[in-house]
């Protein structure tokens, strides 16, 4: 017989991620958050040893009403990249507040897929009050390091309402519901900012990518 290999199904009803997370140990990361994570992992090892190059599986996420809160750099650094605050640097004034004291949000819904230890999304969404991040990419959660594509469009019109909520087909992904959403609205598109995050978790690379409104292409500063 082959190692011996631990599955979890599990649906984690969430009334306080903030309080949950305070008794896991990590403290000062998220303020309040309620909804659900459901799925399955799996990996080779005892079920009390999460083993993270064999880690595979699922997650569905679907959280509302928290806030990312501002926390050390080093610190709960997963969680540190979805609060964004490697971005403030690289937004405009109006969208610095925003991130500066961490990101207060009314839902995040997502879909994790993770295949050796590498977790892939393309569906990240987080609305907050003022704006919704769109999120796609990977997280290597061994080497604690990323690569994602962040959109940060401003809460200006029903249309970024409906983004927030809009099916995103896996095999199309982000790209083309940018395409069909934003950039056939002019006052929408010249606010949205997109960013290339990589590198370490602890010290994200962030590059703005700038998008040609006129041709409807890319490229990094």
């Amino acid at each position: 017989p082959g190692p011996r290999r631990a599955v979890m199904d599990f649906k984690l009803q969430l009334t306080d991620s903030g309080a949950l997370l305070d008794r896991l140990g990590t403290p000062g990361v998220v303020r309040g958050g309620k909804g659900q994570l459901s799925g399955q992992i799996g990996w080779v090892g005892s079920p009390f040893a999460l083993d993270y190059p064999t880690l595979a599986g699922q997650i569905n996420v679907a959280i509302d009403a928290g806030q990312f809160l501002k926390v050390e750099p080093g610190a709960a650094r997963l969680l540190g990249v979805l609060s964004l605050q490697s971005l403030p640097r690289r937004l405009s004034l109006d969208f610095r507040d925003l991130f500066q004291e961490g990101f207060a949000f009314d839902t995040i819904t997502g879909d994790l897929k993770i295949g050796q230890g590498v977790a892939v999304t393309n569906n990240l969404r987080m609305r907050g009050v003022q704006a919704l991040v769109l999120m796609e990419g990977n997280a290597d959660i061994e080497r604690e390091t990323q690569d994602l594509r962040v959109v940060v469009v401003p809460e200006i019109s029903a249309a970024t309402a409906a983004l927030a909520y809009a099916v995103i087909n896996p095999a199309i992904g982000l790209g083309a519901l940018l395409a069909q959403a934003i950039l056939k609205k002019p006052l929408t598109e010249a606010n949205t900012r997109e960013f290339q995050v990589s590198g370490p978790w602890a010290d994200p690379k962030v590059e703005r990518v700038e998008r040609k409104v006129s041709e409807g292409s890319t490229a990094k500063e």
